[in-house]
């Protein structure tokens, strides 16, 4: 193969090994706010549930007024008894505490649906709280391998910077600047490998004297459709099996 072109494809593999870097990078933030976006989720079901729990004790205690309301009433209705000099007045008096004391019944049944209301309502918010906390210890877990990612990242684009660095002071400036070139035009692709008689990257069939071209891979040559520089990568051994045609 030419030196060249050797040295184009290392540097080409280089370029994509970083840029997949850097593409993995500007990823991250993306994940660190569905981490954000998962707590506060959960968070926002602890408060929604403490909500409700805290509208239920509203109600309750509201309930509980009025019993007291209702039992207030009756005091005052079991000291009129005394009182009361008539049978049609003591008809109305007994009418009175039925009355209260049916209100008052109704009323504490309410209280004990409440209760139980709550019961549950407070289950659901243990539930909720122990969720969100295993969410937080799980999203710090995975935010510090986020971080350890990220350091790991930096220090490989370091890496490869060097050895790119490296790899094009071997090559010459003029074939360094058009592999830039059409590494800024061809979305970071500027060398491709020849599939068939096909163009690795912009899947363009090409011509067949083009192609025994770049078979040989003694010379710089381009695609015709997009002007990567085109290589064709090496044929594997032939299968041992296949080639004896002994049976599998």
């Amino acid at each position: 193969m030419l030196p060249a072109l050797a040295s184009l494809i290392a540097l080409q593999e280089l370029d994509t090994a970083a840029e997949a870097a850097r593409k993995r990078l500007s990823d991250l933030p993306g994940v660190e706010q569905q981490f954000d976006a998962q707590l506060a989720e959960a968070t926002a079901a602890v408060d929604r549930i403490n909500a409700t729990l805290s509208q239920h004790q509203l109600a309750r205690r509201d309930l509980e007024k009025r019993v007291a309301v209702a039992e207030t009433r009756l005091a005052r209705f079991d000291e009129h008894k005394a009182a009361v000099k008539t049978n049609q007045e003591f008809t109305a008096l007994l009418h009175e505490i039925e009355t209260a004391r049916t209100e008052k019944d109704g009323i504490e049944s309410e209280i004990i649906a409440l209760l139980e209301t709550e019961d549950q309502v407070t289950s659901e918010i243990t539930a909720a709280e122990a969720d969100l906390a295993t969410q937080r210890t799980e999203i710090d877990a995975a935010r510090a391998s986020l971080q350890a990612e990220r350091e790991a990242l930096g220090a490989e684009l370091a890496r490869l910077g060097d050895l790119r660095a490296t790899q094009a002071a071997d090559i010459d400036r003029t074939l360094v600047a058009r592999y830039e070139q059409l590494l800024k035009q061809r979305r970071m692709v500027a060398v491709a490998p020849l599939s068939g008689d096909i163009c690795g990257a912009c899947h363009v069939r090409l011509r067949p004297a083009v192609t025994q071209q770049v078979r040989r891979n003694t010379e710089i040559i381009t695609c015709d459709n997009c002007k990567r520089i085109l290589f064709a990568p090496p044929t594997p051994p032939p299968d041992p099996v296949e080639a004896t045609g002994a049976p599998a």
